[in-house]
């Protein structure tokens, strides 16, 4: 193969507000108390089964922190397994051909590749989503020559390395999954105001006035450029495959 951010699960107080979805394996079949007040928004909090640290394997959808790091390869059919293995290769070649892990290919395609400071004394490797305009939408979701997002590990004094891509619905879309099993959207639970991009929480959990906490009504799918497919459909960022990809830098491999 030549081509060689996380929120932690927020514990909310009950509130007269708060919507509890439950999902089927394979919908999103959904019950709702109803809220108190009709003049109040609900926030929509995904909670897991009693006694449950994951969804089961064979979901499709649900927040990234609920979701297995891994899929579970024999769950898929063989035609789902093959599906997989010919998104991933269309998606390196479309890499390869419009290369970009050179930075001014990728901006003169339209992804912005301006990176936020980085604090003193941080030495840790992001993984910064460098993201195109939202733009007409023609055929499949699946465009390979146009993922929403690349996806560069970003270490210290060093230059941004391309270890993946990352394609998002609009909101109130549900990603398709013709790998079945393999192909797994996650979601976010974010702070919320009116129609406006919901924006990651604070530490604190407690969104800004006028702004919810709410699971966001659009969904992402990660493909990772590593060795093999199991990892290459992994929710977040695989590391011990990207370093033996060699897509890391050495001494953070080390360390892990």
């Amino acid at each position: 193969m030549a081509v060689r951010s996380a929120l932690p699960l927020l514990l909310l107080a009950a509130a007269t507000s708060a919507v509890v979805l439950a999902r089927a394996d394979r919908g999103d079949t959904a019950t709702a108390a109803p809220a108190a007040r009709a003049a109040t928004p609900p926030s929509l909090v995904c909670k897991l089964p009693a006694r449950a640290q994951k969804l089961p394997a064979t979901r499709r959808h649900g927040l990234i922190q609920h979701l297995r790091q891994y899929p579970v390869l024999r769950l898929a059919t063989p035609s789902e397994r093959e599906r997989a293995r010919r998104l991933l290769a269309q998606l390196v070649a479309a890499a390869d051909g419009g290369n970009w892990r050179n930075l001014r290919a990728a901006e003169l395609a339209g992804y912005d590749t301006r990176t936020a400071p980085r604090r003193a004394g941080d030495v840790s490797v992001r993984y910064f989503h460098a993201e195109r305009a939202q733009e007409p939408r023609e055929g499949s979701i699946f465009d390979f020559r146009r993922p929403k997002a690349l996806i560069y590990a970003n270490a210290p004094r060093r230059p941004l390395v391309l270890v993946g891509a990352m394609w998002s619905t609009r909101d109130g879309e549900r990603g398709p999954t013709p790998a079945g099993p393999i192909l797994r959207w996650h979601s976010h639970v974010v702070c919320k105001k009116g129609n406006q991009r919901g924006l990651k929480p604070p530490a604190s959990g407690k969104c800004p006035p006028g702004a919810r906490l709410t699971q966001g009504t659009s969904e992402m799918l990660h493909v990772w450029f590593t060795r093999d497919l199991r990892s290459a459909f992994a929710i977040r960022a695989p590391e011990p495959e990207l370093c033996a990809a060699r897509l890391l830098p050495r001494n953070y491999c080390r360390r892990r």
